[in-house]
């Protein structure tokens, strides 16, 4: 039975790809089945750079009597059509083949419509003339180069943020922020305080990486995980506010952001990736949540750097984790058992004039402990709770419950000298 189902499968596989016509309809080439009742925009063979000027690809043909939905625009369709201006893609396309409008240099304008969920690879690569271009809610997918080289570029339009967050990047050069530099929510609004909406639960790989114009970021509590590159290369963003249910921020995905001065990194945060803020020169302190088992390699390598925390809950510290923080003065950890760290975690760093905290107990750990032990002074806190006091008020640093140092204290428990205190 069941070879004689596939049988008649392929039997009506080989009908319908018997009816599949390759057919010029209006001056555009087609490969149309009068049997599904489609049609895929394909390349003149033997006939490069035929299209020019101002290309609307249809939402329908009609070809022997049967109307054909146009559903695809296939590899290399408009391959080198250097002469192509415009293309308005209708509604009913869902894809956009690989190489489709390769090194169409003198595209200026493309309007994709609101059904296409995948862009190819290397789709819109050379387009050297394009300037802005519309991504529709509808698209799910990016391969791999999608917009590589279209220098020209000045503003992608985005109307759903949501759902561009959580479009499958292939790689950074799939994302056309990278050479637009510019995000906006229509052809006059830029937006450079992004507020992530409530509905978005993750944040793709590269979603906004190179995104010049964001100066703030805010990302909901609904959030709960940051991808690799999400925000790489966002030199001018100054703030970024992370909820309280991020549990992972991925490789880069804060890299290169040069304008970022502080990070607190919230307490839900288990991992902080390979090169998560490398490069942020402009980074001078780091608190980091008390949930963070792992740092990982080159995690802040970043020269401005001067003060970080490091709470109790840190078990590995990757490679590099902070190389070349030549602005490092002091370094507190927490951590009463040594977390396994790389050797060179504060390679080319500030160790020999910086200052290491660590609990008073654990001091001859550190001190026998590379690379800790290059700290030139290491000095003791206590994180012992003591006794309780009630209103008490100190010039002392007062630290949480979780052993990290805070500024402004609301009513509740802190620790002050090695004390438990009630603030009012």
């Amino acid at each position: 039975m069941k070879k004689q189902l596939l049988l008649i499968v392929m039997l009506l596989s080989a009908a319908a790809s018997a009816f599949a016509e390759e057919v010029e309809i209006n001056g555009l080439r087609y490969d149309v089945n009068t049997v599904t009742k489609e049609a895929t925009v394909i390349l003149y063979k033997n006939n490069d750079n035929k299209y020019k000027d101002n290309i609307v690809i249809p939402e329908t043909v009609l070809y022997r009597g049967v109307t054909c939905s146009v559903t695809s625009i296939g590899d290399y369709a408009f391959y080198f059509c250097t002469g192509l201006t415009s293309v308005t893609i209708g509604n009913s396309v869902t894809s956009i083949g690989d190489d489709a409008f390769y090194h169409c240099a003198g595209l200026t304008s493309v309007t994709i419509g609101n059904s296409v969920t995948s862009i190819g690879y290397e789709a819109f690569c050379q387009c050297y003339d394009l300037t802005s271009v519309t991504i529709p809610n509808s698209v799910t997918s990016l391969g791999s180069g999608a917009f590589r080289d279209c220098f020209g570029l000045q503003k992608v339009i985005v109307k759903d943020i949501a759902a561009w967050c959580e479009i499958s990047f292939s790689d950074i050069h799939s994302n056309p922020l990278l050479c637009a530099k510019h995000l906006y929510s229509d052809e006059n609004t830029e937006i450079t305080e992004l507020i992530i909406p409530n509905s978005v639960t993750s944040i793709e790989n590269n979603a906004f990486g190179g995104c010049y114009g964001l100066t703030s970021v805010t990302i909901p509590n609904s959030v709960t995980s940051i991808g690799s590159s999400a925000f790489r290369g966002c030199i001018y963003l100054t703030s970024v506010t992370i909820g309280n249910s991020v549990t992972s921020i991925g490789n880069l995905a804060f890299g290169d952001c040069v304008g970022l001065t502080s990070v607190t990194i919230p307490n839900s945060v288990t991992s902080i990736g390979d090169e998560a803020f490398d490069y942020c020169i402009g980074l001078t302190s780091v608190t980091i949540g008390n949930s963070v088992t792992s740092i990982g390699y080159e995690a802040f390598s970043c020269t401005g750097l001067t003060s970080v925390t490091i709470p109790n809950s840190v078990t590995s510290i990757g490679n590099g984790a902070f190389y070349h923080c030549t602005g490092l003065t002091s370094v507190t950890c927490y951590a009463e058992n040594v977390p396994s760290t790389g050797s060179n975690a504060f390679d080319s760093s500030n160790m020999e004039n910086a200052t290491l905290y660590v609990p008073t107990a654990s001091i001859d750990a550190y001190k026998t402990t590379e690379p800790w032990s290059g700290f030139k002074v290491i000095e003791g806190i206590e994180t012992g709770i003591k006794d309780i006091k009630t209103n008490a008020t100190s010039s002392s640093p007062i630290y949480d419950l979780h052993g990290r140092q805070v500024e402004k204290t609301t009513k509740g428990l802190y620790i002050v000298n090695g004390n438990k205190v009630m603030m009012k």
